[in-house]
């Protein structure tokens, strides 16, 4: 008797055009708005800001540029194709929006659970549209 239960179903191949990451990226309060505006020209569908406060040691703080202690910190879904793209472009941001001040960091997504939500996170339209490419 087969195990039928580790049977991948016929056209369920790996869809995914690209690795999906979670980009965090930290900047003074009152700025968020604008990354998030900004993070959005990279196709970034998700985004989520939220208001925090620092609790790193003062001399700690300053090292990084963080002297405010309030910061808006999002959270966005990116294509990982674009990341580099994207750190540049932050980078340069943090120097001329950010009075020289700003984190970002990204973390790979490892799985995702249905084909749609990949689709809209991944900004492929394809997916979310349901069309086949004919395999």
């Amino acid at each position: 008797m087969s195990d039928n239960s580790m049977r991948v179903p016929a056209g369920a191949e790996n869809i995914a055009p690209g690795r999906l990451m979670m980009l965090v990226t930290v900047v003074q309060k009152g700025k968020g708005t604008f990354f998030a505006d900004f993070l959005q020209t990279f196709d970034a569908n998700l985004q989520v800001c939220v208001v925090g406060r620092g609790t790193a040691r003062p001399d700690a703080a300053e090292f990084l540029g963080l002297n405010e202690k309030n910061r808006t910190i999002i959270f966005s879904i990116v294509r990982e194709e674009k990341l580099d793209a994207i750190m540049d472009a932050l980078e340069s941001r943090f120097y001329t929006v950010n009075g020289k001040t700003g984190i970002s960091f990204a973390i790979p997504l490892s799985s995702m659970i249905g084909k749609l939500s990949y689709g809209f996170l991944s900004n492929e339209r394809s997916i979310v549209r349901g069309e086949s490419d004919g395999k």
